[in-house]
């Protein structure tokens, strides 16, 4: 049966669901990002709202113009749908980063929100809950191959491999899409998912299926598929009770190369099908696009580095010029960042981006940029190891390949995806550290609404060779730090929110609670939870990032001692921490640096021992940019700053990098001391509560008795007044070095055991 479409230009069918068309209008009507002017490359990673929602999705690009686009859900290794047409339209909200991208074109097909593969005609096995993968025996996507502008889909259904390439090409006035599949061979009967057909005649015709969708109140709203199988394989066509379309392939001995084709026009051109099914050369040799092709992008960007100022201090901030300006409007918000052993360093952009660049040197007069990946979801870790770059997105670690050595990652392998994922917005997959012995740690945010799934916030631990996850703790809000020390202790920052009083930095105990109840994931409501190293006040640190531990001789006296950034304040804190009763304590002081961005990731580069600086804009931050990339130089020069707080049962002491001036520093006047409490509530953050009135807000004052100054002058003790266990202590100070230098700061501290009296 032929018929031709009486209004192509108005063929949105109701079975596709015309909401799309409203959905498009209304966030058109919102404006747009620097995103939606970015090329985002071949493919791109997102969750999605299609004919059904798509929680870990790869969009490709297809056709010779970028006319047509392919969606495939990685969680059930199926095609979603396919749509005519402009590529994405993205999120406004959140810069972006809130609410899912959709199709600005029109959906031609779709399957169901079933397993995309099943074994041995198994069609109604029900699929796991949605925010978890099917079972890897069952369906397993490990990744993609990029070749030049193709997308090659990598996935093994039972023991079988598939690569799977999708095309697109315009003939007569017909789009078709192209699925070819490539394998070794069947090991086991299965059968792949190709579309839905509800509300649709469906006509079985040899190696065809036409699919006639009309609408009797709707005569105008009729459209045909033509479905086709070509290739060296036996196949069936199966159509399920509910209009499901399946084609099942037996177990073979031999390799296989088949194509399905999909014919969407206004009429059902059978004969085209017919053509197209006969021309057998027409199949494309997968194997070859496993190899890399020709770079993407080519062009290198090259910048200068703006030095600091020796006047600065001991510690000199250089910046790391971006190439903010680039040929594909790639819209760069460092996120993450590792060295090769080369000295050249990898950096993501939550946008989606891997940038290469070369020329950390001394002078940094000549950065060379290269763009390395692209297409990532909302990435927010990187780690190289054995110079291969590991990156974390919502949606999972991806180890990028060079293979073919041009400098551009030509394989993005899927090394772990098992997190579990929902559509909120908060449930960022944030950080990648590993350990000694190669195993990966990132932290999962919480939705901060009703929808619980196993991993909302919670720290989460990869084995090395990317096989098994496990969750450590939980309990987290925004868990935007994570730092994994020279034996293995894992610390992780949360800023203020709901149940969580101020931001904290936690020493993670395997198994613990750290606060926000949520995100406990157990049977009974927590009533308490494990104590953090310290709190830090809101007006400090209103949003943490990561901690770095020292490990570098070019960083002098503060080797072994721990550093924390502030995403919120664009800051970095030096940590003062001791442990009394198992129980590490301490608090932070603020270095006096200046950084143009949110800084929430640090590394120290193997090759000049310094330490390197990245962050972002785009929540809450008083951050001038939207990205940088610092480096912090130690020139030798005196810190003026407090390395240790000690804490004892009639005072603290502290201990600073230089001598000070005797008389200052034993003048009481010269010192301020109050402390407080928080309240852990539902209610977001908490108000500042007195010590000796546990129900008035307020500060308390703690009278210093005593100061005495140690014999190399470097040592102060204070001795306090009825000194107890508080959540929140500040030490204000304002002093001179011995040689005349300004010496003033403000320690915020914890106490949660007091030490012997001094």
């Amino acid at each position: 049966m032929n018929r031709t479409d009486k209004n192509p230009g108005k063929r949105y069918s109701k079975w596709m669901g015309q909401i799309f068309v409203f959905i498009l209008v209304s966030m058109s009507a919102q404006g747009a990002t620097k995103w939606e002017t970015m090329d985002v490359g071949p493919f791109f990673s997102s969750g999605i709202q299609g004919a059904h929602p798509v929680r870990k999705a790869i969009s490709i690009k297809l056709g010779d113009r970028n006319q047509a686009a392919v969606c495939f859900d990685t969680q059930t290794v199926r095609m979603a749908f396919g749509w005519t047409g402009e590529f994405l339209k993205l999120p406004v909200a959140r810069e972006g980063l809130e609410g899912y991208p959709i199709p600005k074109g029109e959906i031609q097909f779709s399957s169901s929100d079933f397993a995309g593969w099943v074994l041995d005609d198994k069609f109604n096995v029900a699929r796991p809950p949605k925010h978890e993968a099917l079972p890897k025996e069952q369906a397993n996507y490990r990744g993609l191959f990029l070749h030049e502008k193709k997308v090659v889909l990598d996935y093994s259904v039972g023991t079988t491999r598939f690569l799977e390439l999708p095309e697109f090409v315009e003939i007569r006035d017909n789009g078709i899409f192209f699925r070819t599949f490539f394998t070794e061979k069947i090991e086991q009967a299965c059968s792949v998912l190709v579309c839905d057909a509800k509300e649709a005649i469906v006509t079985p015709m040899g190696k065809m299926v036409l699919l006639e969708f009309e609408d009797s109140a709707d005569p105008e709203n009729y459209r045909m598929i033509v479905l086709g199988i070509s290739g060296n394989v036996n196949s069936r066509w199966k159509i399920t009770p509910d209009n499901r379309v399946y084609l099942s392939f037996p177990q073979t001995s031999y390799q296989s190369q088949f194509q399905i084709a999909y014919s969407i026009g206004p009429t059902a051109d059978t004969a085209l099908m017919q053509h197209l099914l006969n021309a057998k050369n027409y199949l494309p040799d997968l194997a070859v696009y496993c190899y890399g092709g020709k770079n993407n992008w080519p062009d290198t960007i090259t910048t200068t580095g703006i030095l600091g100022q020796k006047e600065q201090g001991a510690y000199i901030v250089d910046s790391i010029t971006l190439p903010i300006e680039n040929p594909w409007n790639s819209w760069l918000r460092t996120s993450g960042f590792d060295f090769y052993s080369d000295g050249r360093a990898a950096i993501c952009s939550i946008s989606g981006d891997v940038w290469v660049v070369k020329g950390l040197n001394e002078k940094l007069d000549k950065l060379e940029w290269q763009r390395f990946a692209t297409g990532l979801y909302q990435p927010l870790g990187l780690r190289i190891i054995d110079d291969q770059v590991y990156v974390l997105g919502r949606d999972q670690i991806t180890r990028l390949k060079d293979i073919n050595g041009d400098l551009e990652a030509d394989h993005y392998e899927n090394f772990n995806s098992d997190i579990s994922i929902s559509n909120q917005y908060h449930e960022f997959c944030l950080n990648l550290e590993t350990d000694s012995e190669g195993n990966f740690y990132f932290t999962k945010g919480d939705s901060l609404g009703s929808t619980r799934i196993p991993h909302h916030g919670s720290l989460i631990k990869i084995s090395a060779d990317g096989s098994r996850l496990e969750s450590l703790a939980t309990g987290f809000r925004a868990p935007n730090g994570l730092s994994v020390g020279p034996n293995n202790e894992i610390t992780v920052s949360d800023n203020q929110g709901n149940w969580v009083p101020a931001s904290r930095i936690n020493l993670i105990q395997p198994g613990g609670f750290y606060g926000y109840v949520p995100a406990a994931h157990q049977l009974d409501t927590p009533t308490q939870y494990n104590e953090p190293i310290c709190w830090i006040p809101h007006e400090v640190d209103n949003s943490s990032g990561g901690q770095i531990w020292v490990q570098s001789d070019t960083w002098g006296e503060l080797k072994g001692q721990m550093l924390h950034t502030s995403y919120g304040r664009s800051g970095l804190f030096l940590m003062l921490t001791e442990t009394i009763n198992n129980q590490m304590q301490g608090g932070v002081v603020r270095l006096p640096l200046l950084f143009a961005s949110g800084i929430m990731r640090g590394r120290f580069s193997p090759i000049d021992g310094q330490l390197y600086l990245a962050g972002l804009r785009v929540w809450q931050s008083n951050a001038a940019r939207d990205a940088a990339f610092h480096r912090v130089r130690y020139t030798g020069g005196s810190l003026y700053l407090p390395v240790s707080l000690n804490v004892h049962s009639n005072g603290v002491m502290i201990r600073f990098s230089d001598p000070l001036d005797r008389v200052f520093a034993e003048d009481s006047e010269n010192f301020m001391v109050e402390q407080w409490n928080y309240q852990w509530t539902s209610e977001y953050g908490s108000k500042d509560y007195s010590v000796k009135s546990p129900q008035s807000e307020g500060r308390d004052e703690i009278a210093i008795t005593g100061v005495r100054l140690s014999e190399d002058a470097r040592s102060v003790f204070l001795e306090l007044e009825g000194l107890s266990p508080v959540m929140q202590m500040k030490i204000q100070y304002s002093l001179l070095a011995e040689d005349g230098a300004v010496v003033e700061n403000e320690i915020f501290n914890t106490i949660h055991s007091l030490g012997a009296t001094y």
